[in-house]
């Protein structure tokens, strides 16, 4: 049982990865986001200026590219 336990837990690691829109760089070392849903936030980091960031655990890893993209809800 453990061991299928360890498998799921491999496969379902803590780490959210995400792609948003750069709002406004802040000068204390962070920056606004918008998320998909039209929510925004505020995460650690301040190299890019606009377009499109990936975050990881509210933290910008790296620039994104601004693709068109749609969303299916089933």
């Amino acid at each position: 049982m453990s061991n299928t336990l360890n498998r799921l837990g491999s496969v379902l690691s803590g780490t959210q990865r995400s792609i948003v829109k750069v709002l406004t760089v802040n000068n204390d070392g962070t920056t606004t986001v918008e998320h998909t849903d039209g929510t925004t936030s505020r995460v650690l980091g301040d190299s890019i200026e606009s377009g499109s960031v990936y975050i990881e655990n509210d933290r910008i890893i790296g620039q994104a590219p601004d693709l068109p993209f749609s969303e299916v809800v089933i």
